[in-house]
């Protein structure tokens, strides 16, 4: 848990320090089937973005319980509607996930009643809406993921999700 705490707390001072220097910013919450979470945007060019998410997943009957630091690169591309756009990317993410019980590759051992860490890499595509009047952008994304240690394993867990984010112009 102390190593989700550390990462978020640098993943949100990224960002809060990118935003000064940066042309649009946003924050706001993603709900996704099994969880939700916080999610926060700046954008360093028109089109590109970097995207730090912190999401607990699994609550809804997905096997164990997660928390994760995620962090994204994307890329924004305006649709002939320009308050509509396409978002697709990628990054990685850390935190824990909790199944109960976890196996140990070094000495073969299941360990109980312990979160085993995650790490491993995201992918996202989406479309977002951002209203011109008011200051809200609505998102629906899918953003697979994997984790790398303990073995590649696919990570179900915050799958698929909606965002409402509020717009810093």
């Amino acid at each position: 848990m102390k190593i989700v705490t550390k990462l978020s707390a640098i993943v949100i001072a990224c960002l809060l320090t990118m935003q000064a220097q940066a042309q649009t910013g946003a924050i706001g919450v993603r709900a996704t089937l099994d969880g939700a979470g916080f999610t926060g945007k700046v954008f360093v060019t028109p089109n590109i973005a970097l995207e730090g998410q912190l999401n607990a997943g699994g609550i809804n009957g997905l096997e164990g319980k997660s928390l994760n630091a995620v962090g994204l690169i994307e890329a924004h591309i305006p649709l002939p509607n320009p308050q509509w756009r396409l978002i697709f990317g990628g990054g990685m993410h850390a935190g824990t996930w909790d199944r109960g019980r976890w196996f140990r590759e070094s000495d073969g051992v299941y360990i109980t009643d312990r979160p085993e860490p995650i790490f491993g890499f995201d992918a996202i595509g989406g479309v977002e809406y951002v209203f011109k009047k008011i200051p809200l952008g609505l998102s629906a994304d899918v953003k697979p993921a994997v984790n790398v240690n303990n073995g590649v394993s696919f990570f179900q867990h915050n799958f698929t999700g909606v965002s409402a984010r509020y717009y810093f112009r």
